[in-house]
């Protein structure tokens, strides 16, 4: 073996998560489970009349990215210009790097996607960094597509006024090896739908300025959207009109796995709200697991499990016991008294119910909150089917 999740031994025949034949502990993906999401969210989009570029910060996970493409994403989106690569060797042909692009080394890696044929789009809100990548795409004979970045006070990057976005909009237009391309922002840390709805709407009243000022004739791409304010964001943004030559493009990234806290909340509230989201039938669903052993009952009513901080995330809300097996058979169980207490590197304290007859050696199934820190922690994730059997183990390019 070379690391935790490494497939490379010897794999019992029909060996399964849930019956104690393979090493634990281990992340697991539920193949219906991801293929219900996957189609969900592009089906969303779809009908929204908007178009879908996933964040692959999430998953970091090749295999995904190929399937959300395949299942009609317009291209992906990334954080970093490393990501970027993993993006396009997955086959995006279209990028959105939701993030400033600094650095000379970072200005290179798009410099080698651009002229690949990959089209990338960065953000950019400062007229220093204007100056740097003119500067360098210039000397590469090629052209940078920058979309502005409209932020909010005490927010993340981003200009905090419409008029700032506008005077670097004219400063970009007017340098070489830049090309003006459209509007990005970021509305998830507004606290309310009506923050939102008024966010949005300036948005896209900005982007109405570029587009007529700046960009057109050619289209101008309009972007936002995280994984809680999807819905408004579509809603507001498909009834801009379409004359206005605008694409516009939403970029959730956590729904591939979903989890069972932090966003299983943020999508009741979409189901609630959104007349949309009810008419699709289905929902999103939690697709990503952890596996793991009772490793010790020290203590009664006190459980050490065989998982900690460097196997699941923790900082959106304890992981969540989902459900118990002892030789392969489910043991009777309700999931309302599995919260997990307290986390360790290596170790995770659950103080069960009195009327459960653990035994060391009990497999637990583990659900997390905040699910990118629970992807990175792995560098190959299990495919699984709904038995818990393995399908394929899907490398992770962290």
């Amino acid at each position: 073996m070379q690391h935790k999740a490494d497939p490379c031994y010897h794999q019992p025949s029909e060996a399964c998560l849930l019956d104690g034949q393979l090493p634990l502990p281990a992340a697991i993906i539920r193949q219906s489970a991801l293929h219900n999401n996957i189609h969900w969210m592009q089906t969303f989009a779809e009908r929204a009349g908007v178009k879908l570029a996933p964040h692959g910060k999430t998953s970091m996970t090749p295999e995904i990215f190929k399937r959300q493409l395949v299942a009609g994403a317009w291209g992906l989106t990334v954080a970093t210009p490393y990501q970027a690569t993993i993006a396009a060797q997955a086959g995006a042909s279209k990028i959105i790097l939701a993030n400033q692009l600094v650095g000379q080394g970072n200005m290179a890696i798009i410099a080698n996607l651009l002229k690949q044929g990959v089209t990338v789009y960065c953000c950019i809100d400062d007229a220093t960094n204007v100056q740097q990548l003119s500067a360098f795409f210039s000397q590469q004979d090629c052209q940078l597509p920058c979309l502005i970045e409209l932020g909010t006070l005490a927010g993340r990057c981003g200009l905090r006024h419409g008029d700032a976005c506008l005077s670097l909009a004219s400063e970009i237009q007017q340098s070489a090896g830049l090309l003006l391309a459209g509007l990005e922002f970021y509305e998830g840390i507004a606290k309310d739908e009506a923050g939102v709805r008024q966010w949005v709407a300036e948005a896209a009243a900005l982007c109405l300025q570029l587009q007529q000022h700046f960009i057109a004739p050619r289209t101008a791409l309009l972007t936002g959207a995280g994984s809680v304010w999807y819905d408004i964001v579509a809603e507001v943004l498909k009834s801009l009109p379409t004359q206005h030559g605008m694409e516009v493009v939403l970029r959730p990234g956590c729904y591939i796995s979903h989890d069972h806290q932090l966003y299983a909340k943020a999508q009741q509230q979409v189901m609630a709200r959104s007349a949309l989201a009810q008419q699709l039938g289905g929902d999103l669903q939690p697709a990503l697991e952890v596996a793991a052993f009772v490793q010790s009952l020290p203590e009664p009513g006190l459980a050490v499990l065989g998982l900690g901080k460097r196997d699941i995330a923790h900082d959106a809300g304890m992981p969540q016991v989902l459900a118990l097996y002892r030789d392969g058979k489910r043991l009777p169980f309700d999931p309302a008294n599995g919260q997990t207490e307290r986390i360790m590197d290596q170790h995770c304290f659950w103080p069960y119910p009195a009327d459960l007859q653990l035994q060391v050696g009990d497999v637990v199934l583990l659900g997390g909150s905040h699910p990118c820190l629970t992807f990175d922690k792995w560098r190959s994730i299990w495919l699984v089917d709904d038995a818990y059997r393995p399908l394929l183990a899907m490398e992770t390019r962290f």
